[in-house]
């Protein structure tokens, strides 16, 4: 009679899991490294064998929002045609909200995320910036349905430098300043 095998544990999937729940649900400064390998059956000593640090683990949980934006990229580029472009934004709406947990381990740690990323570049002013205008967009719109056409058409502006170096810088300024001036008409409706 052969031996049934165990499967083999993915104690990294594990710990990444644990910690977004609680870094979600606690906030990663209240969070400690024994509380995510207690829920795990795991030491601290085991929990350092696949991270260096808490750190180490937030950086883990940011990851795949850094392939999301790759396969973006692949999308964009592979689109050849306006309604492709179309269906690859759709794609990026439907991502966004297939990981509005992501979103929500984010905001909850707004100050870790500061600290952590004040290497690249001073992302907690960029943070401040960001709860002003949302501030300011939900005192001036109606209802969601127009926040919702604020944001979209400040992205579309904020972003097209990002996007579009080339095309600012060389292409015709007359016809740029009217076509985005025309898509944010168009995206706020008015």
């Amino acid at each position: 009679m052969a031996e049934a095998q165990t499967p083999l544990r993915d104690t990294r999937s594990e710990i990444l899991l644990v910690a977004k729940e609680l870094f979600t649900e606690k906030g990663y400064d209240a969070t400690s490294l024994r509380e995510i390998a207690e829920p795990l059956g795991i030491t601290k000593a085991a929990l350092y064998y696949h991270f260096q640090s808490k750190d180490d683990i937030l950086r883990a949980l940011l990851e795949p929002m850094a392939t999301l934006l790759t396969e973006l990229v692949r999308r964009l580029e592979a689109s050849t045609n306006i309604e492709a472009w179309a269906d690859t934004l759709s794609w990026v709406v439907e991502m966004i909200f297939e990981n509005v947990s992501f979103f929500q381990l984010i905001d909850r740690n707004r100050h870790a995320m500061r600290e952590l990323h004040d290497t690249v570049e001073d992302l907690a002013e960029q943070f401040d910036l960001h709860e002003r205008v949302q501030s300011a967009v939900h005192a001036a719109a109606a209802d969601i349905g127009q926040e919702i056409r604020m944001f979209a058409a400040l992205g579309a502006v904020t972003a097209f430098d990002d996007w579009a170096p080339k095309l600012l810088l060389e292409g015709p300024p007359d016809v740029i300043q009217r076509e985005l001036q025309a898509a944010v008409r168009n995206i706020l409706g008015v």
